[in-house]
Order: structure tokens, then C-alpha cells, then sequence
């Protein structure tokens, strides 16, 4: 399993920027307490202490049985606990206490993830079963959103805790469809003839509609031995997230929580060619988009640069209106489909494209030069840029 968020079946949701990514120091009127009677919520934001560094979430999520408190934006949390609930899905209001000498088997005792990285190393996970002490509250859900306050302490010499209130997003389990909370939102089928042990990726491209660069997600799944995928959720990107799972029929996806704009979605096995579709999304929509990924073998194209140019030679099917004066999102959809290549010795080389027509292009300065090319199965076309 693999993706921009975490395979199934490890819970996680989807986040909420709370605070600047940069930790404060821990609340004054706070600190390590094991004894849940003298808990004593402070009213700012929660923070505290996590392996000894400053611990302030700037992501907060509630999916099913967990309750996930992070900080840092890229694939694996600079710091982070999990609170997995024992036997119940908290979506009314919870107040719950935990001493220390309680047990994870004993009524509704919670277990932690703690996961903890430095620098660029995997993060370090440790679970803690007992041996903490929990005071937490959560008010109802309400537009997708779940207020709440907390104190935890945990067992240990570096005395690490967390003290405060927060507003954690709601997000629905990796198997669930999208719900009304995900809109805007673009979902559907996929059609594909993957093997056991072929990576189905779904990405997109997209143009927002206020303005501002190019933004892009995408997520993957293995196919497995029995037929279709494990469940998996990107939430890098956060609130917006892409999701893969097993359906009724076949794989399903979604793009949820979308800015409205022009999105350009991409499907494809491995290295195969890839299916899209262009799609517009507006504010409050949910669009149902069929992905199929082609079942004819992926054909290349060799470019020929004129002159001594360096740079990135792109292609895009023919025909899509882009409306892209600077050429950003036309390198968005093209690195999305896979469809790019390096100058080397005035030429260019694009591989595993599906079987179509192509706009080709290489951006030098204020000059494009362009050329329309058809890639046809299994052979190599060949076009020179003017």
C-alpha cells in the first residue's frame, strides 16, 4: 500500500490547521499530571510536551474509532498521537476519564499510537496501553466539525503531555463513500484489468477557480491475490483528500473536499498507460466521473529539439482548453499523466502514453514551440518541434 496518507487498516482522518506550523511554548497553567482529578483544561489551544520537543497539533481529525492529534505537512507526522477508542465510535458527546492503573481490556480504555520523527528518519511508533491519564470531552458533531478539550499525560521520565482545547474535522471511515460534509466532491468507478501485486494510482491536476498556482494530490493501492484493493486515504493535503477502495462493483475513488476549478484526473496500473478526464467542479457539487484505465498497450513518442535548447518537453491530449497563459498548469497535467521528458542532445523521449492525439511542447523563454503528435499502440512516433 502506498499514497500521499496512510493504508487501511491504520485509522487516521482528515486534518484542520489550528495553529502556525512552528510550536509554542507549553501553556504556564499546564503540565504533566497522573492524576486526572486535578486536571484542569486550559482554554487555549492544546499543547504541550511530546519526546521532550514542544508539542502544538497543527492537525486535528476524528475518523471512526480514532482521534488523531499531529503536527508537520509531509507524509509522515513530525509528531503525533492517535487515540484509538476500545469499542465505540465517539460521534455523540464523549466525556471520558482514564486513570492509570485502568486497562486497555477493562470497559472503554482507549490505546495510543505515539509516532515521533527527527529530521529525515521513519518516525519512531510506540503504543501505550495503560499507564496514562486521559481527561477528554467532545461536543456533538457539527459541520463536519467535532470541538473538544483535553489532558493527557503519559507514563514516562520526559513527562510528556497535552493540555488545551481544539476543533477536530470529522472524516468518515477509509471505506466509506462521501458523505455531504466531503462536497464539493468528484467520485466514481474504476474500470481496470489489474493483476495481483500491480499498483493502481489515481492522481489529479487542478486549476483553482479563485486563482493561484496549480494544486495536485494522488494516492495508491495494491491489487491483491483475491481481486480488488485495500482501502487507502491521502491526507496530505488536507481538508482535501483522495481516497481508494473496494466497491460493490470494482474499485472506487473520490477527490473530496475540492477549492472549486478545472481538475484533470489521472488512473493507471504501474507504468501502464493512464485513463483521464478533464471535469469541473463548482461550489457544493458532487460529480460522478468513471475512471477506465485503456486496455491497449501504451505507445512513446521520441521529440526532436530544435536548435541547442534544454528544458522539459511536455505533452497533453489534443484538444483540452486549458485556458493557461504561463504554462504552469499545463506542466501540472502533464507531469500528472507522466507525459514529460528531459532535452538531451535535441531530443526527448515521452513513454507510456495511451493511444491518442498530443499537443507536445517546450517552453524556452517567451517562446513555446509546439507539434501534435498521434501516439499509436506499441510503436514509437516521432515529431519535431517547431
Amino acid at each position: 500500500l502506498f499514497g500521499c496518507g496512510k493504508p487501511a487498516p491504520a485509522p487516521s482522518g482528515e486534518p484542520v490547521i489550528l495553529e502556525a506550523s512552528i510550536p509554542p511554548a507549553p501553556v504556564a497553567d499546564a503540565g504533566h499530571e497522573m492524576d486526572p482529578a486535578k486536571h484542569s483544561v486550559p482554554a487555549a489551544l492544546a499543547t504541550g510536551m511530546l519526546g521532550g520537543r514542544a508539542f502544538t497539533p497543527d492537525r486535528v481529525a476524528l475518523e471512526g474509532k480514532s482521534l488523531t492529534f499531529r503536527r508537520g505537512a509531509v507524509f509522515f507526522a513530525d509528531q503525533q498521537i492517535t487515540i484509538f477508542f476500545a469499542d465505540y465510535k465517539p460521534t455523540d458527546a464523549v466525556k471520558l476519564t482514564v486513570k492509570p492503573t485502568q486497562k486497555w481490556h477493562e470497559g472503554k480504555t482507549p490505546s495510543l499510537h505515539i509516532s515521533q520523527r527527527q529530521g529525515e528518519d521513519l518516525p519512531n511508533n510506540v503504543f501505550v496501553n495503560d499507564g496514562y491519564a486521559l481527561t477528554l470531552e467532545l461536543a456533538p458533531r457539527q459541520d463536519g466539525k467535532i470541538a473538544g478539550s483535553i489532558y493527557l499525560s503519559l507514563p514516562g521520565g520526559q513527562m510528556d503531555f497535552l493540555a488545551g482545547t481544539f476543533t477536530a474535522v470529522y472524516d468518515r471511515e477509509l471505506n466509506d463513500p462521501p458523505e455531504a460534509d466531503d462536497r464539493p466532491y468528484i467520485a466514481g468507478r474504476i474500470s481496470h484489468s489489474g493483476k495481483p501485486k500491480q499498483s493502481l494510482l489515481i492522481r489529479y491536476a487542478a486549476l483553482p477557480a479563485a486563482g493561484g498556482d496549480p494544486i495536485s494530490d494522488v494516492v495508491g493501492s495494491q491489487v491483491v491475490q483475491q481481486g480488488g484493493i485495500s482501502a487507502v486515504r491521502s491526507t496530505t493535503n488536507a481538508p482535501r483528500v483522495v481516497s481508494l477502495r473496494p466497491g460493490k462493483m470494482g474499485e472506487e475513488y473520490d477527490c473530496a473536499r475540492l477549492p472549486p476549478g478545472k481538475y484533470f484526473l489521472v488512473v493507471r496500473l504501474d507504468d501502464g498507460p493512464p485513463g483521464w478526464k478533464l471535469v469541473d467542479v463548482v461550489a457544493d457539487s458532487k460529480i460522478d466521473a468513471p475512471l477506465a484505465i485503456p486496455t491497449a498497450p501504451a505507445g512513446n513518442v521520441e521529440v526532436t529539439v530544435p536548435g541547442k535548447f534544454g528544458g522539459q518537453v511536455q505533452a497533453i491530449p489534443s484538444g483540452l482548453k486549458l485556458d493557461d497563459p504561463t504554462g504552469a498548469f499545463t506542466t501540472s497535467v502533464s507531469g500528472a499523466l507522466g507525459a514529460y521528458g528531459n532535452v538531451a542532445d535535441g531530443k526527448a523521449s515521452l513513454k507510456n502514453l495511451a493511444p491518442g492525439k498530443y499537443d507536445v511542447s517546450l517552453r524556452t523563454g517567451s517562446a513555446v514551440y509546439r507539434a501534435e503528435v498521434a501516439v499509436e499502440s506499441g510503436r514509437t512516433a516521432k515529431v519535431e518541434l517547431k
